[in-house]
């Protein structure tokens, strides 16, 4: 377990190495229009776009921001805590983190007095991805980078630092038909509408499970993300419908709240309870026998991540990209059979 997890991050260095020396684009199933760029047209104003102002992070010093959706969600807090052991090696950077507050307003006034501030770059889990468009290319067109993490921007821009998706959507739907011997009723507790990451693991779940025509998924609704909103979709699926056999939640904080939900009614036993993120509570969940199992990131690498590029597109400049380069995360499959491999240094 230890080596694949190993595995993982040298992935995620490779792939990282794969944008910053300059080879192009890495590409992922979700990415369609990187597939289908013109070799001569859009490409071709991609080269041919001259960096807007550049310093050498590594001598100068540089101001970086990151913007999370909300500050004291786990996810959150692990990304900052990996951008700022990157940061820790540099001492000409400083490192501010300013609260979204869930808030489209609030992240548009943010960019908006970052670039009067002139920062040299901003990490941003965007609130909506078409509300938050605008922003980044304001931003970009001001020659600050933007880095967007798992929720994307509807426009251009630097590089998305991603968890699996679509992959993990379908590694979910396989574990689960597996377990089912491929007969079942599921229903899938939703992200906000328009999450890119809700959006692609529902896909990449129902892609899966196109292979087992006996699985039927009875119904999804939005979460919103949020546990109690979860608990309420799942108690209401529960009394809709008598026979469901799992839930796919499109991140672990739902999956808590199903749980809780099927506990109360005494269904806990009868329903497998799967979530996305791989935090600290949902494998403690996973430990007690209240969850089934997730999706593991490690969120630290990936805020480490962030703040790699960060440092890149500062030194290298904005460029006019026809589409945003993605790098994604490692993912692991986490059950009570593999838990225990994730050990309290590797926790968030």
């Amino acid at each position: 377990m230890k080596r694949k997890l190993l595995a993982g991050v040298l992935a995620v260095a490779c792939m990282a190495l794969t944008v910053l020396g300059g080879c192009g684009n890495v590409k992922t199933d979700s990415e369609a229009a990187m597939e289908s760029s013109s070799e001569t047209g859009d490409k071709a104003e991609a080269e041919e776009a001259a960096p807007a102002t550049t310093k050498n992070p590594y001598e100068e010093d540089v101001k970086i921001a990151f913007i999370p959706y909300t500050i004291g969600d786990s996810v959150g807090s692990a990304w900052a805590e990996g951008m700022k052991a990157e940061f820790a090696n540099y001492s000409t950077v400083t490192f501010n983190v300013f609260d979204g507050e869930a808030s489209v307003d609030t992240e548009v006034q943010i960019i908006d007095d970052l670039i009067n501030q002139s920062y040299d770059a901003i990490i941003l889990q965007s609130v909506d991805s078409a509300g938050l468009a605008a922003s980044v290319q304001k931003a970009e067109a001001a020659g600050i980078p933007v880095i967007t993490v798992n929720l994307d921007a509807d426009t251009p821009h630097s590089s998305l630092v991603a968890m699996v998706d679509y992959e993990g959507g379908a590694q979910v739907a396989q574990s689960i038909a597996e377990s089912l011997g491929g007969k079942g009723n599921v229903v899938i507790i939703q992200a906000s509408p328009g999450a890119t990451k809700g959006e692609n693991s529902s896909r990449g779940f129902k892609d899966a499970l196109e292979a087992y025509p006996d699985i039927e998924i009875l119904d999804e609704q939005t979460g919103e993300w949020l546990t109690e909103e979860a608990y309420t979709v799942m108690a209401d699926f529960l009394t809709k419908y008598p026979e469901i056999d799992a839930v796919f939640c499109h991140n672990d904080a739902m999956a808590e709240g199903a749980a809780e939900a099927a506990k109360a009614v005494g269904r806990l036993d009868d329903i497998q309870i799967w979530g996305m993120d791989g935090e600290t509570k949902m494998l403690e969940y996973i430990e007690q026998g209240l969850c089934t199992g997730t999706i593991y990131t490690n969120c630290q690498e990936q805020g480490a991540t962030c703040a790699r590029m960060a440092m890149y597109h500062i030194a290298a400049g904005v460029r006019s990209n026809a589409s945003t380069p993605v790098v994604k995360i490692a993912p692991i499959v986490v059950t009570s059979e593999n838990v225990s491999d994730i050990t309290d240094d590797m926790r968030w």
